[in-house]
């Protein structure tokens, strides 16, 4: 008797499931952090590559707890590459590892201000090209660039891709992670209220750096 295929994932499912893309710099990290608000932060230390980051552990601790409690996978996309793996989970403390989409040349974040040529924007648009249902959110300093974030916000729907741009002094704040778990979990609403909640979140001024 030939075995039971897998029960296919519910379109409720399927449509509920978000893929996190995160950079480090300017998001997780923010170097330097005046000594006075790294103690009001609760911010920690640690050495890396070659670099001192200064980070947030219950912003940490949030990507861990979100892919255990909602239907969410995590991917690192920064140019610390594979480093996010072998390098920065362990030292943050990650209980679980999240997948790495590779820098794939030296080019680093030099052209975040043109969406045509920053590797970071060229692998986000094939994810979204080859995941048709795919639901995402871009977390990158470097999304303040207007070119880069008119692109997307005129290219995606708000309900099927958010961008969420934390200014690099400061990284991602409590209220980006709520706005992370509504895009994750929405409530029940109308399709209007829907969109207003899903707008366009935070930064304007660009960064050259991340």
């Amino acid at each position: 008797m030939a075995a039971a295929s897998a029960a296919p994932v519910s379109a409720r499912r399927q449509a509920r499931h978000v893929t996190v893309f995160l950079d480090v710099d300017g998001v997780l990290n923010s170097y330097p952090v005046p000594k006075l608000r790294s103690m009001a932060e609760g911010r920690k230390k640690l050495h890396a590559w070659h670099y001192e980051l200064h980070y947030r552990p219950s912003i940490v601790e949030f990507f861990d707890r979100i892919v255990e409690t909602h239907d969410v996978d995590v991917v690192w996309l920064s140019t610390w590459s594979q480093r996010c793996k072998s390098e920065l989970e362990p030292k943050f403390g990650l209980r679980n590892s999240f997948d790495v989409i590779e820098m794939p040349d030296e080019t680093h974040n030099r052209y975040a201000h043109d969406p045509r040529q920053w590797w970071k924007a060229r692998a986000m648009e094939d994810w979204l090209a080859t995941h048709e249902h795919g639901r995402a959110i871009w977390i990158d300093d470097d999304l303040a660039w207007p070119a880069t974030r008119e692109y997307f916000l005129e290219n995606y729907s708000p309900n099927r891709l958010k961008l969420i741009a934390p200014d690099f002094a400061h990284g991602l704040t409590k209220a980006h992670l709520k706005e992370i778990r509504e895009f994750a979990y929405p409530k029940a609403s109308s399709p209007k209220t829907d969109e207003a909640r899903t707008g366009d979140p935070t930064t304007s001024d660009p960064k050259g750096t991340s």
